[in-house]
Formats: C-alpha cells, structure tokens, sequence
C-alpha cells in the first residue's frame, strides 16, 4: 500500500492553482510587485515574465503549496500604458503543469509633444494631460509683458481632462516644469502672453469629464531650447509625465 501511494504520489500532474500580483496598477516610474503562488502537487515552479526585468526568469521553491517572489518593474518611458505578465508552471517528477498568469498595468510615461498621458495625484485621482504644442517665442501679452534682455518668452500650451469621479483642483503654474538644452529646470514666469491664457493665473477645477486649456509661461535664455516638458499633479513627484520635442 505504502509503495502504491508514492506511486501515484510520482505520477500526479503537478498544478498552479493561482497566482496573484500586488500591486495590479503601477505609475509610470514602475515599481516593485509581489507575486503569490498556489501550487499543488509541485517541487519548483518557473516564472517568466512578458517584459524584460531584471532577476527574470527565475526559479522558486513552492513544495509547500506556496511561493513568493518579487519583481522590480522598470520605468515606463513610452507613451502609451502597457501590460505586464507573468506566467507560472509548476514541476515535479518531470512533469511540468499548465501555466497560470498574473498582469500588472503600468501608465505611460513619456511621448512626444501632442501625446496625452496619464497622471496621478497622492490620492490616485488622474487628470489626462495633453501638451499640444510649444509656442516659442511666445509674445508679451502687451507693452507692460517683456523679458528681459538676452531672454525670450516660451509658452507651453496644454489642455487636462478629468475623466474620474471627482472633482479635481490644481495650478498648472507648479505642476508644469521645462527642461532646457542645458540640461536646467524652468519653473513658470508668471508673465502673460498673447498666444494663449494662463487658467485662472495657473489655477484649474474639473469637473468628472470636464476638460480645460490653458498655457504656462516661461522665460528662457535665448541660447536655450526647450528639451522637454514634465508634469506632476498635486507635487506627485513619483509620477512624472515627460513630453519631449
């Protein structure tokens, strides 16, 4: 009886029953995900992933029935979200199981200007960001609006749409940040210029579906150009949308 039992204990078909990824949402800098497992009938299990990760693929102990494995995911530098898996089999005696998955979603993070991308506040509410296009040089709005010598106006025209539930209020005027050429950080003038207005002087309330448009200003030296333009809503610095010229 006893030889019977590890008999068909050998021949038994190893199993993943689940695997479960936490978190399932990620913001565009990435992050670090933990995986559980539940196996039956298995000695190790295999886990690959669909995007290529550092540690990936590996190997765990999962005899127990149970296995853990973490995962850093790296920065998301295109513009569009994409999806994460990772698939796990289990083996024992030879044998290897069916693979089971877990996904992970991570928000876009940098695109060209005119792209819209995702961002997040510490709460998790998500204004949608479009920087439609970079107006340089950008005029004075009149004779009292004029940079100063060696300097131009630069105006960063962009429109945020509110697409959850709650009403969301900000200032585009801190959110908004150029990077020159010179590799510089650019925070807003404050000036205003004829091209475009300025929100309520950076100021912004959407309602759920409401979108606004509007412009920061900036003054640049004009040996300078624009690099790029990055956004974090609310002084999320963890999450940082980048447009690039």
């Amino acid at each position: 009886m006893a030889m019977s039992s590890v008999a068909d204990a050998a021949t038994v078909k190893p199993a993943v029953v689940s695997v479960t990824a936490t978190p399932t949402t990620l913001l565009s800098p990435g992050g670090t995900v933990k995986l559980a497992i539940t196996t039956r009938g298995a000695t190790r299990c295999t886990i690959k992933s669909s995007a290529p990760i550092p540690g990936f693929p590996k190997t765990v102990r999962c005899s127990s029935g149970h296995a853990t494995a973490t995962a850093s995911v790296p920065t998301n530098t295109t513009a569009s979200s994409k999806t994460v898996r990772f698939r796990v089999i289990a083996h024992a005696n030879g044998r290897k199981s069916r693979a089971r998955a877990a996904s992970v979603s991570e928000a876009a993070g940098q695109g060209a200007i005119g792209a819209t991308l995702d961002v997040e506040d510490f709460t998790g509410a998500t204004v949608a960001v479009t920087m439609t296009q970079v107006i340089d040089p950008a005029t004075g709005a009149n004779e009292f609006y004029t940079p100063n010598p060696g300097d131009r106006f630069v105006a960063v025209d962009m429109t945020l749409q509110n697409p959850g539930t709650a009403t969301i209020s900000d200032d585009a005027n801190n959110d908004t940040t150029v990077i020159g050429t010179d590799s510089q950080a650019y925070t807003a003038d404050f000036d205003s210029v004829a091209e475009c207005t300025n929100f309520g002087y950076g100021e912004f309330t959407l309602l759920p579906n409401e979108s606004e448009s509007g412009c920061v200003v900036y003054e640049l030296p004009l040996s300078v150009n624009v690099k790029a333009v990055q956004f974090s809503l609310g002084g999320n610095t963890a999450d940082v949308a980048q447009w690039t010229q």
